[in-house]
């Protein structure tokens, strides 16, 4: 009795795992960029294992530039960019959460 509730926790231990994917920083905040605020936003994304961290890191990066574009006035950029995939959609689509710092560009260089 004991060891089938080992393999049932090890289970859902496995199962809780792999439901959910994060990164660390794409584009790190390099030293000398102001930071104006944050944004966060969420899309759906294909579920690839081949160039999942890859994709979903340019896809997130595009989206949160569009909505700071909306919030923020200015020449502006997003930095330290994180995500976290969460629920499957489909089977074949997951949903993305991500997070970034917005900095003005204002002498810097994109």
């Amino acid at each position: 009795m004991k060891r089938k509730g080992i393999i049932i926790f090890i289970g859902m231990l496995s199962i809780l795992i792999s439901s959910c994917a994060t990164v660390g920083q794409y584009m790190p905040i390099s030293s000398g960029e102001t930071v104006i605020g944050t944004i966060q936003t969420s899309f759906v994304a294909r579920d690839s294992w081949l160039s999942k961290n890859k994709t979903i890191n340019m896809q997130a990066y595009i989206k949160l530039l569009e909505a700071a574009v909306k919030k923020y006035p200015g020449d502006i950029g997003v930095r330290n960019v994180v995500w976290a995939t969460g629920r499957t959609i489909d089977g074949i689509n997951v949903e993305v959460v991500a997070t970034s710092m917005v900095i003005s560009l204002g002498q810097n260089e994109r």
